[in-house]
């Protein structure tokens, strides 16, 4: 081998194989010190690119469990709110089928006073309910929960107004109940005189194979309509009472010929003195009588029995036969016709239908929302309202909980893929970044 003075072979080859295991060892200790395989893209670029996404995707995740958590803590507020109403409206219930029986006017007033306060309570709660400052069960409130790493990856929670005062029952009681007595009584009369359609039918539902006959008690279709509300979706009750006497005739009664409940009417001289003398004495029998178009008509707002015994001197005027003439309690007042908040429209086969069940002469009945809010029980017949008007609400916080409960066992499975997902991403970057000691140390 020749010998150079000038250029030193030997010590270059030892300086290239120096360098040569220099760079290995100094990313060897890189990767000890820091812990991490990749620590800049010369390391692995493609390794760095893959792990880059993967760290989003992680970080994502993350973020997306903690908005999960907050998207179960919304629903468990709404809940929770929402137990406190049913709450109410169970004592609400209570109290409305304790005022459905026989009760004073005193009782009745007393169990309204706790109706009134409760109401207000739901009221309360819906107006104060808040998360992080936002009412939720006021109406309107509509949250997306992002539980994904991309773009629309979200979970809905969207919470009605449940105020009460835009739940309850559409029904036409507060229509019948601002009737005076002249138009109760005609009402009463044309339907217990006219002969439905045959076959009768609510909502294009049939309710009886069979017309109506006339002179049916309205007890006997309230009977008819309720054992068919599943498939119609309409209920019915009594609202008031009614006696149809006959036609009202010429002639002269004495006191005493006339007695309803138990009192005696004083003697009169013709139709005109008939309806002044069984009405001056209405604060002690109850009942009130109404010329209907030449048809004596009793009534009695309060639902309770009407007796009334003819003497055979006023069988002329009064148009009745001599005896007496019972109606008992609530057996034939007008029908109360009632179905689901929002829904205003009952229909009929035809207009004698109609005229039947209602006493208007249409082939539509009209229905008025009657929300809680609005509900009292000084009556049976507000009672029986209140007691629907409730059932209804109670339907409707039922739904909503139950969509409120499956958004959070949806929540919950969520967090627990997420979770999962989480790790898994988490321990692929792990070998694609994180350095392996063993390897490095021997290195």
């Amino acid at each position: 081998m020749p010998l150079s003075i000038n250029t030193n072979l030997f010590a270059l080859n030892a300086q290239r194989n120096l360098n040569k295991t220099q760079a290995p060892l100094t990313t060897a200790m890189q990767r000890l010190s820091s812990t991490l395989r990749i620590n800049s893209a010369k390391d692995d670029a493609a390794g760095l690119a893959i792990a880059t996404r993967m760290t989003r995707q992680v970080n994502g995740l993350s973020v997306a469990m903690r908005n999960a958590n907050d998207g179960i803590s919304i629903a468990q507020t709404a809940e929770g709110a929402m137990d406190e109403m049913m709450y109410a409206l169970q004592r609400m219930n209570e109290l409305a089928e304790q005022a459905a029986s026989y009760n004073t006017s005193l009782d009745r007033s007393s169990m309204n006073q706790e109706v009134a306060q409760l109401i207000d309570e739901m009221s309360r709660i819906v107006s104060q309910t808040r998360y992080n400052g936002e009412k939720i069960l006021a109406g309107g409130f509509n949250a997306d929960i992002q539980v994904g790493v991309e773009v629309n990856e979200t979970i809905n929670i969207n919470i009605t107004n449940l105020s009460p005062t835009t739940i309850g029952v559409a029904s036409t009681y507060n229509e019948l109940q601002n009737l005076s007595a002249a138009d109760f009584a005609a009402r009463a009369r044309i339907a217990y005189t006219t002969e439905s359609g045959a076959p009768p039918t609510i909502n294009n539902v049939r309710i009886s194979s069979l017309a109506i006959p006339l002179n049916t008690k309205s007890a006997d279709k309230i009977a008819l309509i309720n054992a068919t509300t599943a498939s119609h979706g309409v209920s019915a009750f009594n609202y008031g009472n009614s006696l149809i006497g006959g036609t009202i005739g010429a002639g002269t009664f004495e006191a005493g010929d006339i007695i309803i409940n138990g009192i005696s009417i004083n003697g009169g001289n013709n139709s005109t003195d008939l309806i002044a003398r069984i009405n001056e004495k209405t604060s002690l029998h109850g009942v009130t009588a109404v010329n209907d178009g030449g048809i004596l008509v009793f009534t009695n707002r309060t639902g309770a029995a009407i007796n009334v015994t003819i003497a055979g001197n006023a069988t002329n005027v009064t148009g009745m036969a001599a005896g007496v003439h019972t109606m008992a309690a609530g057996e034939n007042g007008l029908i109360v016709l009632n179905q689901r908040y929002g829904q205003t429209t009952v229909t009929f086969d035809d207009n004698a239908t109609g005229a039947s069940l209602t006493g208007v002469s249409d082939r539509t009945a009209t229905l008025a929302n009657a929300p809680v809010s609005t509900q009292v029980i000084t009556s049976a017949s507000a009672a029986n309202l209140a007691i629907l008007a409730v059932k209804e609400a109670m339907e409707t916080f039922n739904a909503e909980r139950s969509v409120i409960g499956a958004k959070l066992n949806r929540f919950e499975s969520t967090i627990r893929n997420l979770d999962n997902v989480r790790e898994n991403i988490s321990a692929a970057k792990s070998r694609i970044m994180d350095a392996d000691f063993a390897v490095e140390t021997s290195n």
